[in-house]
């Protein structure tokens, strides 16, 4: 009764039940489809003599790999959050292509083990992770069975247009299935999530898709000549240092509360657009953002609450201007924006003054640090300054932008205004 009792204290302890109500519903529901749909798919065909051969190589691939890569892999763990790449889908992929669904269920135990024992993660997000791969893997060996898809012997390879078109379309599958999967789990454990926290960035997703099609041509190798493959296994463990160099690389451009650049590398892309339009004898438009008594907020709310502000703020800023304008975290409270392509002051005042009205019509639901919930309102001051009107440099034109801004906190916070004219315009 007293060992029932701990167990009984122990599972009430664990991580799964301080996430919110919906995920644990989402996270329960998706292990419970992933055990019932592997019992349902672990016969529906029979093993073979080569079908444990071709798990053996695989197996010993995948765990050359992910053993040679493990280093890598935990820093990437420490660096990174939301949608990441599994490179384990190489040999999973082969797996669903080349053999019976349960050997493909033998390859996510074996992957996801390594990972299990090799990092310290909350159990309930390794169980997660292995189930939203198994229905992606039941799900795209279902599409095999039903096309009727058997691997060739070894030594052949596929033979036909239409064979290619049935891997392509199991490889689809594993890979939109695991996006929207994740993508759930993320979705309600985030507050106020975008899309790309939910599926990743275009070029995540690119490489996301190179690693399933790896995976696929890892299967055409192991049928033809299954020693081929070991060549894969340099490979992917190259191609995991890749991704983590990327990472740097986008983490050493962005800002981190709010995924927008970074001064640094808003500095070098802005220099780069003037540098363009003197030679095109174009306009390039500046704007300073400030958020007006922002240190009330941080004081009152608490600077996590504060944190939610920025994000929020920079969540609109992105959804307001075109895409080929450049947006960056200045610092603080601060924001500013390149807008290329701008001919004349008044449109540029235009701009800035539609930017701060968004602003101002803004609310965002926050937590205080008491743990009451509370939704607040911001305004903001813009200051606005025009290449080469204004200034023909960069820092020159930075301190102009900054003498407007300040003009239009000295007329009353909630404006705009424009360098070289004394009218703000008002909100």
């Amino acid at each position: 009764m007293g060992d029932g009792g701990d167990w009984w204290r122990r599972a009430r302890s664990w991580p799964l039940w301080q996430l919110p109500a919906p995920a644990v519903a989402y996270v329960l529901t998706v292990e419970t489809a992933a055990v019932a749909l592997a019992a349902a798919v672990a016969t529906a065909a029979p093993i073979g003599t080569e079908d444990l051969l071709a798990f053996a190589v695989l197996a010993a691939c995948s765990v050359v790999h992910l053993q040679a890569s493990r280093r890598i892999e935990r820093v990437r763990r420490v660096t990174t959050g939301g949608p990441q790449v599994d490179l384990t889908s190489i040999w999973l992929v082969a797996a669903v292509c080349c053999l019976p669904p349960l050997l493909v269920l033998g390859m996510v135990v074996l992957t996801r083990g390594q990972r299990w024992l090799a990092f310290d993660r909350p159990a309930h997000r390794n169980w997660f992770s292995a189930a939203a791969i198994t229905l992606s893997a039941c799900a795209a060996s279902g599409v095999l069975l039903v096309a009727g898809h058997r691997p060739p012997p070894m030594t052949d390879v596929p033979g036909s247009l239409a064979e290619l078109a049935v891997l392509a379309a199991a490889s689809i599958v594993y890979w939109v299935a695991q996006v929207l999967l994740v993508g759930g789990a993320i979705g309600l454990t985030t507050t106020r999530p975008r899309l790309v926290d939910l599926v990743g960035d275009l070029e995540l997703n690119a490489i996301d898709v190179a690693t399933v099609c790896l995976g696929v041509l890892v299967s055409i190798a192991l049928t033809h000549a299954p020693l081929v493959i070991l060549f894969g296994v340099p490979v992917a463990v190259v191609l995991h240092r890749a991704i983590l160099v990327r990472q740097f690389e986008n983490d050493a451009r962005q800002d981190a509360k709010t995924g927008l650049a970074n001064t640094v590398h808003w500095r070098q892309v802005a220099r780069k657009e003037l540098a363009v339009a003197g030679r095109r004898n174009e306009g390039v438009g500046l704007l300073i953002i400030d958020l007006d008594h922002f240190k009330n907020l941080n004081d009152r709310y608490g600077h996590l609450a504060g944190d939610d502000v920025l994000r929020a703020v920079a969540d609109a800023l992105r959804a307001e201007v075109p895409d080929f304008d450049f947006v960056a975290r200045f610092g603080g409270e601060e924001f500013s924006i390149l807008v290329p392509g701008v001919h004349s002051q008044t449109s540029l005042l235009h701009t800035g003054d539609r930017i701060r009205r968004t602003l101002e019509r803004l609310t965002v639901a926050i937590t205080a640090d008491e743990g009451d919930p509370a939704v607040v309102g911001v305004t903001a001051s813009v200051g606005a300054a025009l290449f080469p009107d204004h200034a023909v440099n960069l820092d020159d034109l930075l301190r102009t932008a900054d003498t407007a801004l300040y003009a239009a906190k000295r007329g009353g916070r909630n404006r705009t205004c424009l360098a070289g004219q004394l009218d703000v315009r008002p909100a």
